[in-house]
């Protein structure tokens, strides 16, 4: 089995994030399973991390481009599955409808299965200004009912990239942080937010605060997939495509239309296109 790995950051500038995200990755999947990680073209973000420019939600559109012309490539390459390793259902739809391979994604499949393990989850966020994306969506899977909100995490994504060799005060503050979360709105669930937690947490061996599991998304995102891929090899189960939402366009008249809006540059150098 072979996915590919999308995040939303320029793992090229984050080389210990990018190899404990690997090494997390690895403890994850089968033997069997190879990941390939790619992230978002180097140059693409004003700033060092996207959270400044995703917070924007004309520039957040433009940038989550990139993993649609993953997808697409993703598909055109032979890989297995494709994964939206990051905590936005944003293009989600778009995505699915446009390959045929299955499409697991990190805010709905840690919103699932946090749903199996309590009652009602939150959010811990580097920016919980976006929080009503993320609301938006879980409304639109039917999960908006049982999520609590987003929680500012208490220390800043710099600090988690600098916690990974000194970790005990960053734990701290997020062992706060869900203690207050959970009293002041009954959340009996965290998700951690953005990828540089998710792997911060679990490295550090951090799955509960007290009664409260912290799940691990990635992991719940890679068991999904490979599920999917399974159910899709012994079952023949793909995606529905009825409905005007689940219609795939010709995959040839994707590629002249990227042509056409001359964004053809960028989706060569993801592999999209020859």
């Amino acid at each position: 089995m072979r996915i590919w790995h999308q995040g939303l950051v320029i793992f090229e500038d984050l080389p210990e994030y990018a190899a404990a995200t690997k090494k997390h990755l690895a403890s994850v999947v089968r033997p069997d399973t190879e990941i390939v990680m790619h992230g978002i073209l180097k140059g693409t973000y004003a700033t060092d991390y996207p959270i400044d420019e995703l917070q924007y939600r004309p520039l957040a559109l433009m940038h989550r481009a990139q993993p649609m012309a993953a997808a697409y490539a993703a598909e055109r390459q032979g890989y297995d599955a494709f994964v939206m390793s990051y905590l936005s259902g944003v293009m989600l739809p778009e995505i699915r409808a446009l390959v045929d391979i299955p499409v697991a994604n990190y805010l709905e499949a840690a919103a699932h299965l946090a749903t199996m393990y309590g009652y009602r989850f939150g959010i811990t966020r580097f920016a919980p200004q976006l929080g009503n994306e993320i609301k938006d969506f879980l409304d639109s899977i039917g999960l908006g009912a049982c999520f609590a909100g987003t929680v500012a995490s208490g220390y800043s994504y710099k600090e988690i990239f600098g916690g990974f060799a000194t970790p005990d005060a960053v734990i701290s503050r997020f062992e706060e942080t869900v203690r207050d979360f959970a009293k002041n709105t009954g959340c009996d669930v965290i998700i951690p937010g953005e990828m540089p937690q998710n792997v911060f947490l679990t490295t550090n061996g951090v799955h509960r605060v007290d009664d409260i599991p912290v799940i691990d998304g990635i992991a719940a995102t890679y068991k999904l997939a490979e599920m999917m891929v399974d159910m899709k090899r012994q079952f023949g189960l793909t995606r529905s495509r009825h409905g005007q939402k689940n219609w795939r366009p010709p995959p040839d008249r994707v590629a002249d239309v990227m042509r056409f809006y001359g964004v053809d540059k960028a989706w060569k150098a993801i592999g999209a296109l020859e």
